[in-house]
């Protein structure tokens, strides 16, 4: 799509703050008015608008994307979104281990008991840990912990840990980081263990570290989404 606009501003209406393109307030794909919830959200989006050259790219305005996924997709249907969200807890990354080498036998261990003993002192989600890829039941009264603890998110927060979690392969990941236990590049380093590890035994594998380097950036995005919530 080309460009069709010259001017981009913030305009703040009754009870939250819009963009505007050459002075008409903005919608989403679905037509919703686009409702920002903080003033440097709305600006951080005025900018992606602003940095569009002749040709729009929509792949270079994240928060833009994930604002309009939180008002079209996200909030009419936030039941559906938090089984999803939820459901990742039954499969989470972080309780399927290796058996060898050992070297990765430890550096899960090191990197991931923590997050699970975070979750369930900090949750009540006490995850159950296995080895190798067959599923493991986890104990019902974890997984409604977990329930439990974003059924409360609005629909931005809600849309940003979906990201963090879908990306990461891991609820407990995605927690760790909304509830600032952790930062963004832990999360990152967490999630990506297993390749990170992959990569420094077996050498160079330029299509691993494209992956690699578009989930990082993707799991960055979706931060920098949430932390514009909470300014």
């Amino acid at each position: 799509m080309k460009r069709f606009y010259e001017t981009v501003t913030v305009e703040k209406a009754e009870d939250y703050f819009t963009v505007a393109l050459d002075g008409r307030s903005m919608r989403t794909p679905g037509m919703n008015v686009l409702s920002l919830a903080t003033e440097k959200l709305a600006d951080s989006i005025a900018l992606e608008w602003r940095q569009q050259d002749a040709t729009i790219k929509p792949d270079k305005m994240p928060l833009m994307s994930l604002a309009a996924t939180a008002i079209d997709r996200v909030a009419p249907q936030k039941i559906e979104v938090v089984k999803s969200v939820v459901a990742y807890g039954e499969t989470d990354l972080l309780c399927y281990r290796a058996f060898e080498p050992e070297e990765l036998v430890v550096r899960q261990n090191n990197k991931w008991q923590p997050l699970l003993d975070w979750a369930k002192k900090a949750i009540g989600a006490e995850l159950r840990v296995t080895g190798g890829i067959m599923p493991l039941e986890q104990p019902l009264k974890s997984i409604n912990a977990i329930r439990d603890k974003i059924t409360h998110y609005d629909a931005f927060n809600l849309t940003g840990l979906h990201e963090l979690t879908a990306i990461s392969g891991s609820v407990i990941i995605g927690l760790a980081v909304m509830e600032d236990h952790i930062d963004v590049n832990e999360g990152v380093q967490a999630a990506q263990l297993d390749s990170l590890y992959q990569l420094e035994r077996w050498g160079d594998d330029p299509e691993l570290t494209l992956m690699l380097q578009n989930s990082r950036r993707e799991m960055l995005d979706a931060f920098n989404f949430i932390a514009l919530l909470k300014v």
